[in-house]
């Protein structure tokens, strides 16, 4: 069976002074796939290959992350949308389907609805958009535990975040993959030595830590954008013991058509956890 390292790799500039690194492999109707954080495209190991075999798979990893460049600024989720967009005009696609996983989903809804005549389907995963939802998971609770999700608040303040886990980057992810997880021996020794090799690079931390503390802008836009909700379908999805099915009822109010599904035995990391059930649900939804 194909392999994601089987993929064709490009590196496509997205600005004067950036690109990203995209993974292409597969023929039909393309199909994006896009990663949240602390993974990037290889988060999609175990799914992008099966899908390849019915889509035109394109994975990128996100400004920041992987094999991407790693600016200073525009980790907005429109600005990266953006980005996605180039990539698209790079490999000729006018039209495609879309998959977003945890930030990943904010970068996927910002691009169907920026560019709504290019983004046919979408699902989302394991995420609540700024501005319709994500605020409530981000205040602190008197039942909050040290499983409980801190990190949304406290990367709001970046300088401190950034000064909190430099040089801890393998504590930090150690704590990410047992977070919300139902296996927490799911991701694998050696790609979780990937993903701490990826942060560890020199501004990829605080990169990261951005994609989190441009909630506020993204909560803006978000707003705007949804002024006229998706008409397109949408698939809402999330594990049975994280986000369940939560993610369906946050996402309802930005789009007309939205349905959901939850992927049994699986916690936040759905990719690693159970993806066979992930690519079977997204196979019959873009199918």
């Amino acid at each position: 069976m194909m392999q994601l390292s089987d993929f064709e790799t490009f590196r496509i500039p997205v600005t004067p002074t950036d690109s990203l690194y995209v993974r292409v492999a597969g023929e039909g109707h393309p199909l994006v796939l896009l990663h949240g954080w602390p993974q990037y495209g290889l988060m999609w190991h175990a799914v992008a290959p099966r899908l390849a075999s019915r889509f035109k798979v394109i994975v990128p990893d996100l400004r920041g992350a992987g094999g991407s460049s790693i600016p200073r600024t525009g980790y907005d989720k429109k600005t990266m949308a953006k980005d996605i967009a180039v990539v698209l005009d790079a490999l000729e696609i006018n039209e495609t389907f879309v998959a977003g996983y945890d930030l990943g989903s904010g970068v996927a809804f910002s691009l169907a609805a920026q560019f709504r005549e290019r983004v046919t389907r979408l699902a989302v995963m394991e995420f609540g958009l700024p501005g319709f939802g994500y605020e409530t998971v981000m205040a602190p609770t008197p039942e909050w535990t040290n499983g409980a999700n801190w990190h949304l608040g406290f990367f709001t303040v970046p300088d401190v975040a950034e000064m909190a886990f430099a040089g801890k980057e393998r504590e930090l992810l150690s704590w990410f993959f047992w977070h919300l997880s139902h296996n927490a021996d799911a991701v694998s020794a050696d790609h979780f030595e990937a993903y701490v090799r990826s942060i560890s690079r020199p501004g990829a931390l605080r990169a990261g830590i951005e994609y989190y503390a441009s909630v506020w802008q993204d909560a803006e836009d978000n707003k705007a954008l949804a002024e006229t909700p998706l008409s397109i379908p949408v698939l809402a999805i999330g594990g049975e013991v994280s986000s369940g099915p939560y993610v369906e009822q946050l996402f309802r109010p930005v789009a007309e058509d939205v349905r959901g599904a939850v992927i049994p035995k699986a916690g936040h990391w759905l990719g690693d956890e159970n993806p066979e059930f992930l690519t079977d649900t997204l196979m019959e939804f873009f199918s």
